[in-house]
This record gives C-alpha cells, structure tokens and sequence, in this order.
C-alpha cells in the first residue's frame, strides 16, 4: 500500500465512525500505527524519539518536531497555520472512551489557551508538551 493509500484509508476511519461509538485501544493502536508509518518515512525521525513522545520526552530536535506536525496535520487537527481545536474535540469524541474523553477534552481546553508563535513544526510540538504536562495519564500520540 503507498503512501497515499494509507492516508486516504486512515482518513476514511475517522469519517465513517459515527460519533456516538468509540474505538477499541487496539484499533486506535492500528490506526496510530498507520498514520506513524506515514509520518516516520516523510519526516526521517527514529521510531526511538517518536516513542519517546508518549513518555514524556521532547528533546528539541527538528525532526522529531516536524514529524508532531505531520501526525496532526494527517489527522486534520492543523491546518492553515493553527491547531484546529473543534476538529480535535471532534477526533476525541469519535475515538476515546466516554471517560478518558472528558479528561482530553479539558486538557484541550486548557492547552488551547497557549499562544504559541513559529513554524508549524514548532507549534504543534509544544501543544503536545503541554498536553502531556497536563495529563500524562490520557496522552496519546501516534
């Protein structure tokens, strides 16, 4: 499957869910998976740094930055220059549990407050840092 492929497929998992029904961990794995495989082969980053997101580590490196914009670019949560906030409260709604999707949402909210200046690349990579300050317990980032 190529690359556009996979995005298309991807993309068309979030539009055929239906919002009252939310995904499995296992699915959200799988799709994570996807859009990761996507992200590392455009960007060039190490699976090791990617990985290192989701516990907690940002090391101020480039890549690893521009690969946090991919993934949420492919995920339609930014997009002419901006986090797309609505679309992420929507994205949280289709594919989390009711009560991880509550705490989400308001670490959203909170991290929505931020004015954060630069690159898309730089944007996007220290909304997650705040979103994983916030709540370590529900971040999720493929």
């Amino acid at each position: 499957m190529n690359t556009k492929q996979l995005l298309l497929t991807t993309m068309l998992m979030f539009v055929a869910l239906e919002p009252v029904k939310s995904l499995t961990v296992e699915q959200m794995e799988k799709m994570a998976k996807g859009m990761r495989n996507v992200c590392l082969q455009k960007i060039h980053t190490t699976e090791a740094m990617v990985d290192g997101l989701r516990r907690g580590e940002f090391p101020e490196d480039e890549n690893l930055k521009c690969y946090t914009h991919c993934i949420m670019k492919t995920m339609r949560s930014f997009k002419n220059g901006a986090i797309d906030f609505n679309m992420t409260m929507k994205q949280i709604d289709m594919s989390m549990p009711a009560d991880m999707a509550t705490r989400m949402k308001e670490t959203v909210r909170k991290c929505s407050e931020l004015e954060i200046t630069g690159d898309p690349c730089h944007i996007t990579f220290e909304y997650l840092k705040c979103m994983y300050r916030t709540d370590p317990e529900t971040f999720f980032f493929p």
